[in-house]
């Protein structure tokens, strides 16, 4: 799990940073003060949780709420808003689905009870799995779309690349096309970033807009995006 922090009291991105990693040790923490880098790095990288401060040293945070809402997979994602501006609180309710908020000043305990709901919330949402059923011949295979990386088409035959209990493996299946499954998958976390390529955008680590490819988390490799697909992905 990956939270993006944007403060720019270094003490209080600090003390919620080390909140953090004393209630959780597997989480990448990334921390920025300014709102335009901060949404340059979510684009780029692919983020579970964002902590927000709604007065930045660029802009406010409510406008890089809604920046990052118009990313699709940032949609639903849980924000929680850091502030001292009661009058804020209702339009990020409102119009930004914002999670929770931490008011200024805040204590310890606080900052625990917002992170074990908002954390607790996105590991329910990812043990939730959805699946895609594939025939092939006379038998009938099910995948959990989470365990899916991405799709490479090979002429009339796909490669489904799959991570399962922390191994990658391969399948190839027919009678299908990019579209058709893309259709089947019907979840946005999954773009079409190349004309022979569906990916899984929770599996990107980084995006290299000089050369047009896609880092894999975990170094799984890279995938190339094409000239037509480059509205989707960035």
């Amino acid at each position: 799990m990956k939270i993006l922090i944007a403060e720019d009291d270094k003490n209080i991105s600090n003390i919620i940073s080390e909140s953090i990693k004393k209630f959780e040790k597997d989480i990448d923490i990334v921390v920025f003060e300014e709102a335009q880098k901060a949404l340059e790095h979510a684009t780029s990288n692919a983020i579970d949780i964002f902590i927000l401060d709604i007065q930045l040293k660029d802009y406010k945070g409510t406008h890089l709420a809604k920046q990052l809402r118009e990313i699709d997979r940032y949609k639903y994602s849980p924000i929680v808003f850091v502030t001292a501006l009661a009058s804020e609180e209702l339009l990020a309710y409102r119009e930004l689905k914002c999670y929770s908020f931490l008011i200024k000043p805040f204590t310890k305990s606080e900052i625990n009870v917002v992170l074990d709901d908002v954390i607790g919330y996105k590991k329910q949402l990812k043990s939730v799995s959805k699946t895609i059923r594939i025939e092939q011949k006379s038998f009938v295979f099910e995948y959990n779309l989470e365990n899916i990386i991405y799709i490479e088409s090979f002429g009339k035959k796909l490669e489904l690349n799959l991570c399962n209990d922390n191994k990658d493996t391969k399948e190839m299946i027919s009678g299908y096309s990019l579209k058709k499954l893309l259709e089947m998958i019907n979840d946005s976390k999954f773009i079409q970033c190349h004309k022979s390529y569906i990916l899984n955008t929770n599996y990107i680590e980084k995006i290299d807009k000089a050369n047009n490819l896609i880092y894999l988390r975990n170094n799984m490799g890279t995938i190339p995006i094409g000239k037509k697909f480059l509205d989707g992905v960035y």
